[in-house]
Order: C-alpha cells, then structure tokens, then sequence
C-alpha cells in the first residue's frame, strides 16, 4: 500500500485519534485551463483529473477534452453520436475512460479507449434488491473499483472493472438512522479505493463521511463566515488526506484536515485572477485544484502546499540566581 493510499483509507477512520500538529495550507493561483487560441471559456464543466498521467478531462458541449500538465488542451473526442449526450468521464489506471452518457435517451456507461474510441459498455451486475431502477450520474473511480451514484435517491453501486457488484450502499437511509429530521438531497460525492466515501447535502447545510461500514461522521453547518456552508457542492479528496469542499454560493473552496477541522478556504466572488464565479465542480490531486465556474469561466487551476508547523522551542534552563536555581541549592 502506497503513502498516498495510506493517507486516504485514514482519512475516515472513524474514532482516530486527534491530529497532534496543525499544518497550515498555502493556496496561489497557477492558471486558467487553455488551448492554442487562448483561454478556454466553458460553463459549469465536469472535471476528473487522472493523478498518474497529471492530465486533466473536462466534459463541456458534449465533448471531452484532455489538457496536459501545463493546463495546454492536448487532445479532444466525442461529438460525433458514437458516444451519445456525455455528461461525465472517469479515468481508468490502464488508460482507458468510463464514459457517463445518454444514448438514445437512456443513461449508460461507456468503456473507451485511449483515443476515445468507444470499446463496450460498463454495467454492475447482479443488482440488489431496491435498486432495479437505479440510473447513475455520477462516476468515480479509485485504483480497481468503479463507484456509481445516483444523487437523486442517495444510492450507491460499486463494482469491480468487470462491471461485479462489489458493495450497494443506501445513503439517504444511513442518514434518516442518524437524524430521521434531515432534509435530504446530495452534491458532492467522493470514495477512497476502501469504500470510505464523503457526501455534501446543500438542503441540510452539511456533509457526512461515511465509513465502507456505514458509520458516519457530520461535518459543517450553516453560514457566511470562513469554514462555514451555504450551498454546498462537490468535494474532493487529495492524497494526503485534505478535503476540498465546494460552496457555489459563496464561491469558495474550503478545506478541512483529516480529522474534519477547518483549515482555510479561498476563491471569492469577483473578476480577479483568484477569484470564482459559481464554481461547479473541482478535482484535485498533486499539489493542484481544479475548479469549473459559470459564466464562461472556465476551469482555474490553483496550486497549493501544505506548511508544517516550526518545532517547538526547547524548554529554557533558569537563570543563575533564580527562584529555581536557589530553590535546588545546598541539595546533595
């Protein structure tokens, strides 16, 4: 198991002990995603980002499109029926994309090459009981397990590359058993590769992690202040355990530690080179965040590092003819 995998299956463990340090993070701008022409203006794009490659994909007006560790589109597909109506792309290890689309009116996940070049369908079988109508839209994917979400009812389906059901989870009953007074309704999803996931619910003003066993752990509540929620929207997880939150109301990116403490937050509304506007989606991974906006916007790419606190000072010894000094005289 990797130091990065590590880090993430730590990230929901529930009962962990407090985290000792309280290492700040430091957030710049880096660039805004752009082609040869310039710039790329989109709206409200979806984003996945593939860590080992360092290439971002976005999904905007039905295409796909690949950018380069520069942020430099590199390559596009899609647009032409074969793929149908794509609404979101997630990256295999080997390559290859799990295409989320509609074709012919019905929503599907199609398995593509590495020239985009559609190969076969993905499907999880034998469905559970309770999800025969299950139609996902949203797909993630983390090293070996392919995670399915229909954000409408809080269902889950994981299943292996091979389309095997690996694991069914009811969200919305999870959290009726916590607190049968929450208003339901989910954003943001995310999953480690052990079955860890977060959830972001705008109506309720919060977010839960939910452990592979179904425990779970609330975070956030209602506000305007720093590490507070409005409506809140995607997250993401990076590899050392940090979580970035979206509020699209307030246009902000907030990040708390693993142990579900606020750290810092940063965007803003406004026109600046740092600021967002409505921010959509985000991926992040490799020291960037990757954050989708209105208003053709596009895609801002942020970098960011995580500061460790100065050791502390060693304890001082008293001075000659101090109480302490004095007090340990004439001993012996």
């Amino acid at each position: 198991m990797t130091q990065a995998v590590a880090a993430l299956l730590g990230l929901l463990a529930l009962g962990a002990g407090p985290i000792t340090s309280a290492p700040s993070l430091e957030v710049g701008f880096h660039f805004d995603i752009a082609s040869a022409s310039g710039a790329v203006g989109t709206t409200w794009a979806s984003v996945a980002y593939d860590r080992k490659h360092d290439e971002l994909f976005t999904v905007s007006g039905g295409l796909i499109h690949v950018y380069n560790e520069a942020g430099m589109e590199s390559y596009s597909f899609g647009g032409d029926g074969d793929l149908g109506s794509i609404e979101r792309v997630a990256v295999l290890e080997s390559g290859e994309t799990l295409v989320l689309t509609a074709v012919e009116g019905k929503r599907t996940v199609l398995r593509c090459d590495f020239r985009g070049e559609r190969v076969g369908t993905y499907q999880v079988e034998p469905l559970p009981d309770g999800f025969e109508k299950f139609t996902p839209d949203r797909i993630q994917v983390q090293q070996d397990k392919v995670y399915l979400v229909e954000i409408s009812s809080m269902r889950v389906l994981v299943g292996d590359l091979e389309g095997h059901l690996a694991q069914a989870y009811d969200l919305a009953g999870l959290v009726r058993g916590k607190n049968p007074d929450m208003r339901l309704g989910m954003s943001g999803f995310w999953a480690d590769p052990a079955g860890n996931m977060v959830v972001t619910m705008p109506y309720a003003f919060t977010a839960f992690a939910v452990s592979s066993a179904g425990e779970l752990r609330q975070f956030g509540t209602r506000g305007s202040s720093p590490g507070k929620f409005n409506i809140v929207g995607s997250v993401a997880v990076d590899d050392q355990g940090y979580l970035f939150v979206l509020d699209r109301l307030r246009s902000v990116v907030i990040v708390f530690d693993r142990a579900l403490k606020f750290v810092t937050e940063f965007g803003y509304r406004g026109d600046g080179p740092t600021n967002l506007i409505a921010p959509y989606d985000l991926a992040v991974g490799n020291g960037k965040v990757f954050v989708s906006q209105a208003r053709e916007r596009g895609v801002k790419v942020f970098h960011y590092e995580v500061v460790q606190p100065p050791p502390p000072a060693p304890p001082r010894a008293p001075a000659f003819g101090s109480p302490d000094r004095q007090a340990g005289a004439g001993r012996g």
